[in-house]
């Protein structure tokens, strides 16, 4: 059984880099993206060019109130393209910057990164 690896924020940078790396090392990569769908497709082809399975998925990991949906289409994918319920590693890489000293960082600012 070959081992998955859910790695977030994966369309582009660092997070491509590191989906394309994992690859490399025999995985299959879900890539998620905020909303670069064209950039985590071409992910996707690249991952699948080089011999192993990947699927793209829209998160939006600033909204917590999304999780649920996307577990629920997580759960589909992973029974539809591995017929398993699980997958074995995540790399979170999600994220944003946002200028502003930490003292000043308001709750709001600081749960969306």
């Amino acid at each position: 059984m070959s081992k998955i690896a859910l790695v977030t924020g994966s369309s582009r940078g660092l997070g491509r880099n590191t989906a394309l790396s994992i690859t490399r090392q025999g995985a299959d990569v879900i890539v998620t993206y905020h909303s670069r769908a064209d950039d985590a497709e071409r992910v996707v082809a690249e991952i699948e060019a080089l011999g192993r399975k990947a699927v793209a998925m829209q998160l939006d990991t600033g909204t917590t109130a999304g999780f649920p949906d996307f577990v629920e289409r997580l759960r589909a994918v992973l029974d539809t393209i591995w017929q398993r319920q699980s997958f074995d590693h995540l790399v979170n890489n999600a994220g944003h910057g946002d200028a502003a000293p930490f003292a000043e960082t308001t709750e709001a600012q600081f749960d969306t990164c």
